[in-house]
C-alpha cells in the first residue's frame, strides 16, 4: 500500500508472520526465529503494516538500521538495537538494505508455562507496550543477547527443534534476560502463582470485553474476588487499578483506530461502544492529552509501510 494511506484497521493484514498469513508447522509451535535479511531482502527491505493477533516479537537489530512503526509511534533506529512489538500491535519497518540481526517471534502464553513460575511475570512485563531499546547506549545488554539470539536461532535450524525443549529454554533466557534489564520483575517477583494466574485470566477478559465496557465489578466477580482484592491484586502486580487497565485497554483501541480506520470520530466512538461521540472525546482527551481531530491530524502524514 502507498506509505501516505490509511487502511482500514479490520484490513490490516494479520500474520502468524511476515507474509504468511496461515500457520506453518513452525509457528503453530511455542517459537520461530529467523535472521533478518531472510525474510526483508525478499521484500525489498520493506515489510508493510501488520499484526500478529496471538504473537509477540523482538526484533534485535545487530548493524544497519530501521525506521519501525509501532502503532502511533514511528521510531528511526541506528545500529543494534531490540525492538520489542507485544501481540496485536501494528506495526511496519523500513530496514536499510544490508542490516542485519534476528527476529523472534513468540506463543507467550504457551511459552510462559515452560518458565519458573517466579520468573513468568517480569518476562510477560517485557511485552507490556511496544518500545525500542538503544542498544548502543547499553552495550551491556547487547552483549549478553546477541550470542543468546545465536545460539537460538542455531538450535531452531537443527532437525529436532520442534520436539526438542532446548529452544523455548533459550528463548526463555534471552527474555529474562531483558526483563532483568529492564527491571521489569520488581513489583512482580514477590506474585504467588494464583495471583500471577488471576492476573492473566483479568487480561484475557479485558481483551475480550473491553468494548462492553463491563464494570471492574463484573471482571471481579468472574474471577471470583471483591472489586477491592482486584484492584489490590492488579497495583501490586501493575502498579495500576482494574478500572484503569481497562481503560488503557480501551484508550489503545481508540488511538489505533484514529490512525488505521477512515471512518469519522463519531462513527469510530459508536464502534468503541461510546453512545455520545462527545463523551468519547472527553475519554480520549483524558488518556491523551489531545482531541481526537487533533490527534489524528497529528498522525496523517507519509507513514513507513515497512
Amino acid at each position: 500500500m502507498p506509505a501516505h494511506s490509511r487502511s482500514p484497521l479490520r484490513r490490516v493484514p494479520e500474520f502468524s508472520l511476515y507474509g504468511e498469513q496461515r500457520l506453518t508447522s513452525a509457528a503453530t509451535d511455542v517459537l520461530h526465529i529467523e535472521d533478518i535479511p531472510s525474510r526483508s531482502r525478499k521484500y525489498l527491505w520493506k515489510i508493510s503494516t501488520h499484526r500478529h493477533l496471538g504473537l509477540c516479537q523482538c526484533v534485535y537489530v545487530t548493524a544497519g538500521a530501521a525506521a519501525v512503526t509501532l502503532d502511533e509511534q514511528q521510531l528511526a533506529c541506528k545500529g543494534r538495537a531490540l525492538i520489542v512489538i507485544p501481540a496485536g500491535t501494528v506495526h511496519a519497518f523500513r530496514f536499510r538494505e544490508g542490516t542485519r540481526g534476528y527476529v523472534l517471534t513468540v506463543d507467550l502464553k504457551r511459552l510462559l508455562t515452560l518458565a519458573p513460575a517466579l520468573h513468568q511475570a517480569p518476562i510477560e512485563a517485557v511485552f507490556s507496550l511496544p518500545r525500542s531499546i538503544d542498544l548502543e547506549a547499553n552495550a551491556a545488554l547487547g552483549a549478553r543477547l546477541e550470542p543468546l539470539f545465536a545460539s537460538l536461532l542455531r538450535e531452531f535450524r537443527e532437525p529436532d527443534s520442534l520436539t526438542a525443549p532446548s529452544c523455548a529454554w533459550l528463548a526463555c533466557a534471552l527474555l529474562w534476560t531483558v526483563a532483568a534489564d529492564r527491571r521489569a520483575g520488581a513489583s512482580a517477583d514477590a506474585a504467588a502463582g494464583p495471583d500471577l494466574e488471576r492476573l492473566r485470566r483479568l487480561r484475557t477478559a479485558i481483551e475480550q470485553n473491553f468494548l462492553r465496557h463491563w464494570p471492574v465489578s463484573r471482571y471481579a466477580e468472574q474471577l471470583g474476588l471483591s472489586e477491592g482484592s482486584l484492584n489490590r491484586l492488579c497495583r501490586r502486580l501493575t502498579g495500576s487499578t482494574a478500572f484503569d487497565l481497562v481503560q488503557q485497554r480501551l484508550a489503545l483501541e481508540a488511538r489505533r483506530r484514529l490512525i488505521y480506520v477512515a471512518g469519522s470520530v463519531a462513527a469510530i466512538a459508536g464502534e468503541l461502544g461510546f453512545p455520545d461521540p462527545a463523551y468519547f472525546c472527553r475519554f480520549f482527551r483524558r488518556h491523551t492529552g489531545a482531541s481526537p481531530s487533533a490527534f489524528r491530524r497529528r498522525h496523517a502524514g507519509p507513514r513507513s509501510d515497512g
